[in-house]
């Protein structure tokens, strides 16, 4: 149903420092690196750094690269920070070597702490075969990108802030990641893992998802510049909804790294039944859907206080009108307006029933109101409209969850 890679665990011993200096990897010595961001995929010219002290090549996007020729003496020199689940070798130390005579021959091009090997002799995207080129073969061609680390993951969520502050996009990016991974059912598969992005996926296809083009396309400038040798598509689409998120107002929720892309739309999962809510359900449904994920009646309620932001649109889900009169603001409004005000029975111009507001316009779905029909999920309303702090807390936890379901054993802190 989902895919297999991304909802399977991987051995932690994947998680080590791989390094290329001293007897260790005594048959590497030298692999050089550098600079930022990638769209140049050729091979560069072979040069031995001894040779001379140009640069073997510019990429576009600040890429370049370096050739080193490990038939002279010498240690390589590069401490990596190496994880399976990458697709990039950061660079954790120059350690002397080829590295540094490169660094001597190249001042303006020089491997730095930070720097990222981004492909070794024309192999990309596969860490374990790059790191294996650095060990065996004698000349190695590397493409480099400066400072992917932080400084890089820096600039992206600067640019996802952008992006939410001039487009008013957070909502529908909130609503990107929730159904990416809304998917998840224990034991029966599905996990974030950008498949509705596929044409060829079952998930780009569904009905819940109507509309998601829309982000996908908002996000697609930012997609082109870091995907994927900085991030995967999945974890951009978790790191940009908490980003949103905090624009938005709501509490700062941190987002690990290390979901899979689906390469097929067979990777992800065949129906959304059973899987993702309908708005014009009740009780008993919430509960169907919910549970299966792992949670219970007061991180259902957690989890549908982020109907705070955002509308519905005819063209999309059926039903129309914002929840609040605020939709970018992430607060806990939608709590107290749901105890508040008065709501009446209305029938959307799709046909879909519905609750509204007459005096402000806005409106609440069916599964909106269940909240206040069982006495269980109303005690948790009455609880978050009385306390945003709280709200705040059980929602980044309930969020997290949601989104980390089915590849919480991949996950690393760092990208």
């Amino acid at each position: 149903m989902g895919n297999a890679a991304c909802c399977a665990s991987k051995d932690a011993e994947f998680d080590r420092k791989a390094t290329t200096q001293g007897d260790e990897l005594r048959a590497t010595e030298a692999v050089p690196l550098s600079d930022q961001g990638v769209t140049n995929h050729a091979p560069a010219e072979k040069t031995s750094v001894a040779a001379s002290s140009e640069v073997v090549g510019v990429a576009i996007s600040g890429t370049y690269r370096v050739s080193l020729d490990k038939a002279r003496e010498g240690k390589l020199g590069l401490d990596v920070d190496y994880m399976a689940e990458r697709l990039v070798l950061p660079i954790m130390a120059v350690t002397g070597g080829l590295a540094e005579d490169w660094n001597v021959n190249n001042p303006d091009n020089q491997m730095k702490k930070g720097d990222s090997i981004i492909e070794v002799n024309g192999t990309r995207h596969n860490v374990v075969v790059m790191l294996e080129k650095c060990k065996s073969e004698t000349v190695l061609n590397l493409t480099l990108a400066r400072a992917m680390t932080q400084v890089t993951q820096d600039h992206l969520i600067s640019d996802l802030e952008n992006l939410v502050t001039k487009k008013n996009c957070g909502p529908i990016l909130v609503r990107l990641s929730w159904h990416d991974a809304g998917v998840f059912m224990q034991g029966k598969g599905g996990c974030p893992n950008a498949a509705m992005r596929l044409p060829d996926s079952a998930e780009a296809k569904f009905d819940a998802n109507k509309g998601l083009a829309v982000a996908m396309a908002l996000l697609a400038p930012i997609t082109q510049k870091y995907c994927p040798d900085l991030i995967s598509n999945a974890d951009l689409w978790a790191l940009a909804a908490n980003v949103a998120i905090g624009v938005m107002g709501g509490p700062d929720i941190t987002t690990r790294f290390g979901r899979t892309d689906a390469k097929t739309g067979a990777e992800g999962v065949s129906s959304s039944q059973g899987r993702l809510p309908d708005g014009g359900q009740g009780v008993d449904h919430l509960r169907s859907i919910f549970h299966p994920k792992g949670f219970n009646d007061r991180d259902i309620v957690a989890l549908s206080g982020a109907h705070t932001v955002g509308r519905c649109h005819l063209d999309r889900s059926g039903f129309e009108g914002p929840w609040t009169e605020n939709p970018l603001k992430f607060d806990n409004t939608f709590f107290k307006e749901l105890l508040s005000k008065t709501f009446t029975s209305a029938v959307s111009g799709n046909g879909q029933q519905q609750h509204r507001h007459v005096a402000s316009g806005t409106m609440m779905l069916v599964s909106d109101m269940a909240l206040l029909q069982d006495p269980e999920f109303k005690k948790h309303v009455q609880a978050y409209a009385d306390d945003q702090t709280l709200w705040f807390s059980d929602f980044t936890k309930a969020w997290t969850k949601l989104q980390e379901n089915g590849v919480e054993n991949l996950l690393r802190d760092v990208l």
